[in-house]
């Protein structure tokens, strides 16, 4: 029987999963995180299948320079790492692991809330610098935590911040969430009156044509000075120049993100949209990472198993986006 051949870039499988896609006759060949176009193509050169962790991506040439069957994401948010066009030109099937690290995201969500809001890394830092001095903060019962994106990881935060912290919650999302709204006396509202009305904006969209810079210097103007924004979907959500003119003007108190417009981050002399030389009680940025705990990365692989031993059984993957 044909043995078929899957690169795995940053995957960590437990020798109990790799028995598994051994069994569903899968040779998994191991490749670096950071590759160059070039790279990648000639790493994937005799690979039916490339499972995409950290920040490879399946574009146009890649897919067009190889024979790929499948292409499995390593998360949820897909969109930016695979050309779906492309792939769909040449019949390939494209898989991710949606939901698998819901949870685990909006724990980092609320850990960026909490930072953002008490101000603690930057407290910590004057600490470190000899300064022992008070800076305000505020707390969060009672006041209103804007959500823009209802899906799974919206849900998951809003639930948090209400129950545990005492928060009202109004969201923006395409489709009204009615059993949420009565767990929480949650309002579906409009994306002005999210923005003008939110003590914390978290935005949990996926980025496409429809989201890719909606929030710029209009919609940035209309939140409260002392508000926090926390993006832990896709940088691209927010106009980078424009919320650094926001933060300059303190039209906004801080934004904290767990992604960057170009990653890996640039240094502070070649980043473009100027946030990066921000103090940390204006900017707080986390290497995208929000997604990464043992349990969330336990579950991506259980469905990246299912996903490619399926396939290569010459069903469906139950993980399938096209």
């Amino acid at each position: 029987m044909q043995t078929n051949k899957v690169l795995f870039t940053n995957c960590s499988l437990s020798s109990k999963e790799i028995a598994l896609l051994r069994k569903g006759n899968v040779e998994i060949i191991k490749g670096a995180e950071h590759l160059s176009e070039d790279e990648l193509i000639e790493k994937l050169q005799g690979c039916q299948g490339y499972v995409i962790g950290g920040i490879g991506k399946a574009t146009k040439r890649v897919i067009d320079s190889t024979n790929l069957k499948i292409i499995n994401f390593y998360g949820t948010g897909y969109e930016n790492y695979i050309d779906l066009a492309a792939a769909a030109a040449k019949n390939i099937v494209v898989a991710n692991t949606p939901k698998a690290n819901a949870y685990t995201v909006a724990e980092f969500t609320v850990a960026l809330i909490l930072n953002s809001v008490k101000q603690i890394a930057r407290l910590h830092n004057l600490v470190r610098q000899g300064k022992w001095g008070l800076r305000q903060a505020f707390n969060l019962k009672d006041k209103t935590l804007g959500v823009i994106g209802m899906g799974t990881i919206g849900q998951h935060v809003a639930k948090i911040m209400s129950h545990g912290f005492g928060m009202k919650i109004i969201y923006v999302s395409r489709n009204s969430k009615p059993n949420l709204e009565k767990e929480l006396q949650a309002h579906k509202v409009s994306l002005d009156e999210l923005l003008s009305s939110a003590d914390v904006v978290t935005i949990h969209t996926p980025c496409n044509d429809e989201t890719k810079g909606m929030i710029g210097e209009a919609e940035l103007s209309k939140m409260q000075t002392h508000a926090i924004l926390v993006n832990t979907a896709r940088a691209d959500i927010v106009n980078g120049k424009a919320l650094r003119q926001a933060l300059d003007k303190s039209q906004l108190a801080t934004a904290a993100f767990d992604t960057y417009y170009q990653e890996p981050a640039p240094s502070i002399e070649e980043d473009a949209w100027g946030l990066l030389s921000l103090p940390d009680d204006k900017f707080i940025l986390t290497p995208h990472t929000a997604y990464n705990s043992k349990e969330a990365f336990q579950g991506m692989n259980d469905m990246v198993v299912e996903n490619l031993t399926a396939f290569f059984k010459g069903e469906k993957p139950p993980y399938s986006v096209n």
